[in-house]
């Protein structure tokens, strides 16, 4: 590897946004993931404009076209009997980005793919980060093998990109761990129904709530449903009995019955929330769930890893360019002051909207009459401040 070499790790979403926006930048970076071979837990996400704008910077815009659908908008109807509350279009008139909705996985392959294109990214699986020793010049990585043994890189800096776990965030000196939400999400995959105008279908209920919306060009529909649970599962997921789900949504408008019923391959995620990290400590810095797990109720959990990477590599690059090697630890501060007002306002607004989607009665009355008075354009431009984010 040619310096200037970053190591970064976790091989998601987040960890290879970093290395391409760090390659694409003359930028050398070795991506260290612990697991044997690539690939995205989950069944679909969404990517809105403000994340999407970094994607097309990237020129991914003509893979992405390949799987994605672009999103018409919202519909938001009560869990009970289907009845409408709200119907909200995309900001398309306004933002030529579209909203993008895919499975998750080929999102990942598009963006591995990517990578294995850059002549200056090094992949490395089967290896974890055991620990990082920062020096003047740099940091020395220690790695782990599977099967015992282990081995040291050498680079400028380190980047926690692995997650709600973040083994980097523990050794920035933060050991708090993720707490437990009190709920679990159930996730599968389900026939698509063909429209001409694809959106985003949310159906809200007293303690839960559901999002569906087409992906693999409509072929399928990535379903989500939120529940209440008693305890919290280890691990990162679980099979789920569908039987659980048709009990769960016997109360749920036919609509919403049926959806559950056509969907296969349920998969269940016990949901944590954690208080935004310190984002940099001298030449280490988190981005992504590793700094600021983010609630799936506003759909931002992809987008900010993408967000972080993206300023990341430009003030790493700014930096670089502008006083040398030495500027790293003042890049990486400056990242961190960059994105902490963000990431905690996006934090805290998907705890909102989970605290409002799962209103029982009788506030669910007004919550459901508020949304009838704000309309379609006041929903708008609520959001104004979230999408329309650029870097820079």
């Amino acid at each position: 590897m040619s310096a200037p070499h970053f190591a970064i790790a976790g091989a998601g979403i987040g960890g290879l946004t970093m290395a391409l926006s760090l390659a694409r930048r003359g930028i050398a970076a070795t991506v260290i993931e612990k697991r044997t071979g690539f690939g995205e837990l989950g069944a679909g996400l969404q990517i809105s404009p403000n994340s999407g704008r970094v994607l097309d910077a990237l020129d991914l815009a003509l893979p992405l076209k390949r799987v994605a659908v672009s999103s018409h908008g919202l519909r938001i109807r009560r869990w009970r009997d289907g009845r409408e509350l709200l119907e909200m279009p995309t900001h398309a008139e306004r933002l030529p980005t579209p909203f993008r909705m895919l499975k998750r996985n080929d999102l990942h392959t598009v963006l591995l793919d990517a990578a294995r294109a850059m002549p200056n990214i090094r992949l490395m699986v089967g290896r974890a980060v055991q620990g990082v020793a920062q020096d003047e010049e740099g940091v020395s990585v220690r790695l782990e093998g599977q099967n015992g043994g282990g081995e040291s890189i050498r680079a400028l800096g380190l980047i926690g990109a692995d997650g709600l776990w973040s083994r980097v965030r523990e050794l920035t000196g933060d050991t708090s761990p993720p707490v437990f939400t009190g709920y679990e999400a159930w996730r599968a995959l389900a026939p698509g129904a063909r429209t001409d105008k694809p959106r985003v279908g949310l159906h809200l209920g007293s303690g839960r709530h559901a999002v569906h919306y087409p992906v693999a060009g409509g072929r399928e529909s990535n379903l989500v449903v939120i529940r209440q649970t008693g305890e919290a599962r280890e691990g990162w997921s679980h099979d789920g009995d569908p039987q659980v789900l048709t009990e769960h949504v016997a109360n749920g408008s036919q609509a919403l019955r049926e959806l559950v019923d056509s969907a296969r391959g349920w998969q269940v995620w016990s949901l944590f929330d954690r208080k935004p990290a310190a984002m940099a400590k001298g030449r280490i810095a988190l981005l992504g769930d590793a700094a600021h797990p983010v609630l799936p109720f506003l759909a931002q959990g992809a987008s900010l890893a993408i967000e972080d990477a993206a300023v990341l590599a430009r003030l790493l690059a700014e930096h670089l360019e502008a006083d040398g090697e030495q500027a790293v630890p003042a890049a990486m501060a400056a990242y961190a002051s960059a994105r902490s007002a963000r990431v905690a306002r996006v934090q805290e607004a998907s705890r909102g909207n989970g605290r409002t989607y799962h209103l029982g009665w009788p506030l669910s009355m007004g919550r459901d009459f508020a949304l009838r008075r704000l309309g379609p354009n006041g929903l708008q431009r609520r959001y104004d401040w979230l999408y329309d984010w650029h870097d820079g």
